[in-house]
């Protein structure tokens, strides 16, 4: 999926304000800033390029983005674990369409995105998979 990915946004200061009389009250804490990577999690080995671009489509219908992640989404996203996972708020469901492998690395996809609102977004796209996880894409939208 093509993204346009958003100019970076500073993260929040986390230099304590200083405080002009000092006070035993524990200090204040700042904004917890956005995570930049996923929770820890195992992720499978598959040997195959189309299983790994079908699990890692099924990981992001489930909703197991960091299982994702761990699949190559950090390879491909171009942004953030918390801006792409951000990107999926409005996707209900992704359902492969074709796969065409290309030897053991290179898959072709097409893929519908059903969005929470009932329409559907038609993808296509090359995968490239080394070590059992996705390592680059080119996916653009065709509708």
């Amino acid at each position: 999926m093509t993204r346009t990915v958003p100019a970076s946004v500073p993260p929040a200061s986390t230099t304590p304000s200083a405080s002009p009389t000092p006070t035993s009250a524990a200090p204040t804490t700042t904004a917890a800033l956005p995570k930049t990577a996923p929770p820890a999690t195992p992720r499978p080995h598959l040997t195959n390029a189309s299983a790994v671009v079908s699990q890692y489509y099924q990981d992001i219908t489930d909703h197991d983005y960091a299982a994702a992640w761990a699949l190559g989404g950090s390879h491909i996203a171009g942004t953030t674990y918390d801006r792409w996972v951000a990107g999926f708020n409005t996707t209900q469901s992704i359902t492969l369409g074709t796969i065409s492998a290309f030897g053991d690395s290179r898959v072709h996809a097409v893929l519908y995105a059903t969005q929470t609102d009932g329409t559907l977004k038609t993808y296509a796209g090359d995968y490239t998979v080394a070590d059992g996880i996705l390592v680059g894409a080119s996916i653009r939208q065709t509708n």
